[in-house]
């Protein structure tokens, strides 16, 4: 069922399978706050039962390495779902998938104190056990790895303490382990099943609203996203970025001349020659608004975003789309190229704004060219 419909996905909407695994990731980090309630209320209620049978620094000790557990799990979740990067890096799962074994071995570390308990407290400790998995089930079950890491570190301790626990006690841990456990790996799998569908149908209306239906190439907000993105990455390998505005020259005439069923054909076409020729890893071409579109140009210099800038303005001359009101008689761009090395203290929209006055510039001194600046960094702390 989930991988029929991932494939169906894939083959009819062009969707990227990376997407729905970053969005399973960030699902088992949305806001839980009940269950974050139930953590503290179960590990409370279990504190007691040890500082009863034991003793109160035994209980604190255990208390205290269950919340770190699952604070360190949270946190580490949380840096990734409120970053502002729209993709994940996959190769950081691994932590991802380690803090859940953690979190789970804050409830598998009570099976150490099971042989020092009474029998009542035993069996309330094996049931509070089994709340932990269930309470995490939801969540963490849409990314399985990390579900899966969760319920070892809950069972693997269990397991090994099997050998030094009173015939009775072990009934009810085979019980829980056998019984119960086929019942959560039921469960889990209707739920991850109802959960995909879900974040599927999610994922694939994020994508469509991040795209220009039109052009076919990202539209405003993904601009706005993905230059962001680059500009951080830029601040952080000090690199520079180069940002190009777009526009295509006389469009409004064009419009009224051939109307716009042949002004949206333009326009598409454009956009597939201006985006044929930023095909490096960290180029994007976008709509900006209109007829205008904005190239994002990550470590790219100033010649670099030039060299770039002569290639697409051939390409969209090589379209040759008649244009009897431009003094070139088709269809040609002019743009506006500003290059910058970005620190966290200069302002992303001044390069926008430097990007603007040299499309601006460009227009002016006749159009069908370029005309670029290199922005000096102001410190602004």
């Amino acid at each position: 069922m989930i991988k029929k419909t991932r494939e169906i996905a894939i083959k009819t909407l062009e969707f990227d399978p990376h997407d729905l695994a970053c969005e399973e990731l960030r699902h088992v980090y949305r806001g839980k706050n009940s269950s974050k309630l139930i953590v503290l209320f179960s590990g409370f209620v279990a504190a007691g039962m040890l500082a009863w049978d034991i003793n109160t620094s035994y209980a604190g000790v255990w208390y205290v390495w269950l919340l770190v557990a699952h604070a360190w799990h949270w946190w580490l979740g949380r840096l990734d779902f409120l970053s502002s990067n729209v993709s994940i890096e996959l190769a950081r799962i691994n932590r991802h998938v380690a803090a859940a074994a953690i979190a789970g071995l804050g409830w598998g570390a009570l099976a150490i104190a099971l042989p020092l308990l009474s029998r009542p407290s035993k069996a309330a400790i094996l049931i509070i056990m089994l709340i932990g998995v269930i309470v995490a089930l939801p969540r963490l079950v849409v990314f399985l790895p990390i579900f899966f890491a969760f319920a070892a570190g809950v069972y693997v301790p269990l397991l090994l303490a099997t050998p030094f626990l009173d015939f009775e006690t072990l009934h009810m841990v085979m019980v829980m382990l056998v019984l119960v456990g086929a019942t959560l790996w039921a469960s889990a799998s209707e739920i991850r099943k109802i959960m995909i569908d879900v974040l599927l149908k999610q994922v694939l209306s994020e994508q469509a609203s991040w795209e220009d239906r039109l052009t076919g190439i990202g539209n405003r907000r993904s601009f706005d996203v993905n230059f962001a993105n680059q500009w951080a990455q830029a601040c952080r390998s000090k690199v520079p970025l180069s940002l190009m505005m777009v526009d295509v020259d006389l469009f409004k005439k064009f419009n009224d001349t051939y109307g716009h069923q042949a002004g949206d054909e333009c326009l598409r076409q454009v956009a597939l020659a201006l985006d044929g020729c930023a095909r490096r890893a960290g180029d994007s071409v976008t709509r900006y608004g209109g007829e205008e579109f904005a190239v994002v140009l990550f470590h790219t210099s100033l010649n670099e975003a030039q060299n770039i800038s002569e290639n697409m303005l051939s390409a969209v001359r090589r379209l040759n789309i008649r244009h009897e009101q431009s003094t070139h008689d088709i269809v040609t761009i002019s743009m506006g190229i500003a290059t910058i090395l970005p620190s966290p203290h200069n302002d992303m929209q001044t390069l926008v704004q430097e990007a603007d006055q040299c499309l601006y510039r460009a227009k002016e001194n006749g159009r069908n060219r370029a005309e670029w600046q290199i922005v000096n960094n102001v410190d602004k702390a």
